[in-house]
């Protein structure tokens, strides 16, 4: 578990799960409060976790933008969504709807850009494992 967000109201955590990861398969954590949004994002393949690393970094150099981890052959599904605004607001969506009858849809707005390095740190270590 890497723990990228920990503050007395919010914990943000991702997993490179060893079993999952080597399909492009992450794990998130989110607890803010009393309440949990916990599931995985499938990018389907490795090709999602590229283009959306890809993204995040350019979110992070120009100061705007959206980041976006979905199942890449048809863009819907599990969703981790990163955008920053013209004001520099960070916000952070997340929707999960697996089955088994789970569903988590949780905004985290006014996110602290600091974080921002903290989240491309993450995905740069996971996109190493890809499998070659």
């Amino acid at each position: 578990m890497y723990e990228i967000v920990n503050e007395s109201n919010l914990t943000i955590a991702f997993d490179m799960d060893t079993e999952l990861s080597q399909f492009g398969v992450f794990g998130i954590y989110i607890k803010r409060g009393y309440n949990i949004c916990a599931g995985y994002i499938d990018s389907s393949d490795w090709s999602g976790i590229r283009i959306g690393y890809k993204e995040l970094v350019d979110l992070y150099e120009n100061c705007k933008g959206e980041a976006t981890f979905t199942y890449i052959l048809t863009g819907e599904g599990d969703t981790l969504k990163f955008s920053l605004d013209q004001k520099g607001v960070l916000t952070m969506d997340v929707n999960i709807c697996t089955t088994w009858n789970y569903k988590c849809n949780m905004t985290i707005e006014s996110l602290d850009q600091t974080y921002l390095p903290k989240f491309i740190t993450f995905f740069k270590e996971f996109l190493e494992r890809e499998p070659k």
